[in-house]
Order: C-alpha cells, then sequence, then structure tokens
C-alpha cells in the first residue's frame, strides 16, 4: 500500500487512542504524512492539542482532540457520539492505547489489573462494535489492535498483561478473517521491546535483549504490513522467538519465561 493510496483506501479518518505519546504519537505523525485525517484521543489534553496544531501545520489534515478516559466503561459510545456531532467517519481504528505491570499478580494492586483488562481488551472491543459496521456498509475501512511477543507464550510475573495482548492478537487475526470479504483490513501488531512510556507507566523494570526497537520503525512496519498479513511482529528476533515456541514443550516455555521476568526481590 503506496502513501498516495493510503487516504483512498480507508476513507474516513483515522482515530489513534493513546496519542499523546509513544506508539500512539507516531501512528498519528505517519497516518498524517500519508495524508489521512486524525482523531487523537487520550487523557491528556495538552499534549493532544499541541500534536494536533503540529500535524494541522505540516501535513495539512484535519486533527481533531477527544479528551477521554479509555477506561470508562462508555467511552466508545462517547466518542462515537462526539465524532457523528462533527460529522466525522473513522476510515481506520488504531487501537493502540494500553499499559502493563510487572510482578506476582496476588503481590500487585488488584484494582490497577482491572483497569488494564478494561483499557487492554474492552475498550478496543468497544470502539470495533462502535466503529466496524460503518466500515462493512461502506465497504472500506482498517483496524489495528496492538498485541505483544508476550501474546504467544505464558508470561509469569507479567501475567495478566501477557493474557490480554494474547486477546488482542486473537480478536485482531479472527477478524482479519471475518471483515476482509468486506474490504476492511486488519492487523494485529506485536511491536517487541520499543521505546516508549509504556515501562514508566506500568512500572515495568525490564532489560531488553537485542536492544530497543525505535517507535518510527515499528509503525512504518505495521502500516506497510496491513492488508497484507492478519498480524506482524517487529525485529527478526522477535519473530524468531515468537516461532520457536510452537515447537517447544509448553511447560519448558513457563519455565524458561518465569526465569527470565521473574521480579527482584
Amino acid at each position: 500500500m503506496t502513501v498516495k493510496n493510503f487516504k483512498e483506501r480507508f476513507g474516513g479518518a483515522a482515530l489513534v487512542t493513546g496519542a499523546s505519546g509513544g506508539l500512539g504519537e507516531e501512528f498519528a505523525r505517519q497516518l498524517a504524512f500519508r495524508g489521512m485525517d486524525i482523531v487523537l484521543v487520550a487523557r491528556t489534553g495538552a499534549k493532544l492539542e499541541s500534536l494536533a496544531k503540529e500535524l494541522k501545520g505540516k501535513y495539512g489534515v484535519n486533527a481533531t482532540v477527544i479528551v477521554q478516559d479509555l477506561t470508562a466503561a462508555d467511552c466508545a459510545k462517547k466518542i462515537k457520539t462526539q465524532l457523528s456531532s462533527k460529522k466525522i467517519s473513522v476510515g481506520l481504528l488504531v487501537n493502540n492505547a494500553g499499559y502493563g505491570s510487572h510482578g506476582f499478580l496476588h503481590t500487585l494492586d488488584g484494582e490497577n489489573e482491572i483497569r488494564m483488562l478494561e483499557l487492554n481488551c474492552r475498550t478496543p472491543l468497544a470502539l470495533t462494535i462502535a466503529f466496524a459496521p460503518e466500515m462493512v456498509k461502506r465497504r472500506k475501512g482498517g483496524i489495528i489492535f496492538l498485541a505483544s511477543i508476550g501474546a504467544y507464550q505464558p508470561n509469569p510475573a507479567f501475567a495478566n498483561y501477557g493474557a490480554t495482548k494474547a486477546y488482542n492478537l486473537m480478536l485482531g487475526e479472527s477478524l482479519w478473517s471475518e471483515l476482509r470479504p468486506f474490504g476492511i483490513d486488519v492487523i494485529a501488531l506485536s511491536p517487541g521491546f520499543t521505546k516508549t512510556n509504556f515501562q514508566e507507566a506500568g512500572d515495568v523494570h525490564i532489560k531488553a535483549t537485542g536492544g530497543w526497537a525505535e517507535p518510527a520503525d515499528v509503525v512504518r512496519r505495521c502500516l506497510n504490513k496491513i492488508g497484507k498479513k492478519p498480524s506482524t511482529i517487529y525485529g527478526f528476533r522477535n519473530w524468531l522467538l515468537a516461532f520457536s515456541l510452537r515447537f517447544t514443550p509448553r511447560r519448558l516455555v513457563i519455565m524458561i519465561s518465569a526465569l527470565v521476568s521473574k521480579p527482584a526481590k
């Protein structure tokens, strides 16, 4: 899919959740570069307004800001209502917002773990339910889900986070098949270790084997692969790890994962 036909292929605007930083901000920049109008959604209004101003000035696109707590049960309804009042249709939904935590589940803040489940799983589902029917009617659109290399294996010390990302991987790959006949492209992206504020947001302290990827490279790969495959993993090392797990006894995978991700005492 080339830069020139990106806007034409999806139609409407690109809605990006968690657009105030990290991969979300990078998705917004690269999609604006490709000529798509942008809807920026997050809790931090000041950052979104600054980014919207930049995108308008640099790329000549429309950039709409929606300040919304994405863990709220009615967030999808509120977002859709605001966009309907502005007569903005969503052509590409980027389900980017999310966070993680590190530690044994029984030691973590239970309410925070439930909020993580709501943000990482409930919200992308609710937004997809809200906007996919319109895409089907137009026979045009796209949806991106943020998975993780942690979605391909059991994750002791990242149990809840890994489970939420496995949900996104399975949902994305399944919808790739369901929506493809209607002209809608769906892809699940597994970024691997990427330089974002994810670690600080979720109080995650890990060392990246093989180094950290740049958000621009990760997003570029996703946008180059959407419409070509149901899921993509950034980086050969990450792909090799996920692929090799298919041939490794499950119990061994769990034991190795537990050793690698064991929280400090």
